[in-house]
């Protein structure tokens, strides 16, 4: 894998299109892939931790791209193109690192009137 948006695009990457806040961790591509929302970034040093030192990504970066790719297949499940996050939980188990290729595959579990419930694990670098 050709760790450059570049090389991400050449293998089937779109870009994601946001604005606002959603840009802050930088530039998301994504995909689908078997049916499922696949989305991923490559870890800027802008999104660092200060209290961590090195070369640590910040936990609210990493749950603001979960957030967006999570909240971007809801909306795609629902067919409602505008929806917000009622809930998440997020439990950490490991650092990404400036550089690290990260991404989000989206599991859409279950899709009512008003809700949408998804899943989704994050990985960074080899993690």
């Amino acid at each position: 894998m050709n760790l450059t948006v570049e090389g991400l695009r050449a293998e089937g990457w779109r870009e994601l299109r946001s604005s606002g806040f959603t840009t802050a961790i930088g530039q998301v591509l994504f995909r689908t892939d078997r049916g499922a929302m696949e989305a991923c970034f490559i870890a800027p040093d802008s999104i660092g931790n200060d209290n961590a030192g090195g070369d640590v990504v910040h936990g609210g970066a990493m749950m603001t791209f979960a957030d967006i790719v999570l909240g971007f297949a809801a909306a795609k499940a629902s067919g409602n193109p505008c929806c917000v996050t009622v809930q998440m939980t997020y439990q950490f188990v490991g650092a990404a690192r400036f550089g690290d290729f990260v991404n989000c595959r989206a599991e859409i579990v279950r899709v009512t009137n008003s809700l949408v419930f998804a899943r989704g694990l994050v990985r960074a670098g080899d993690q």
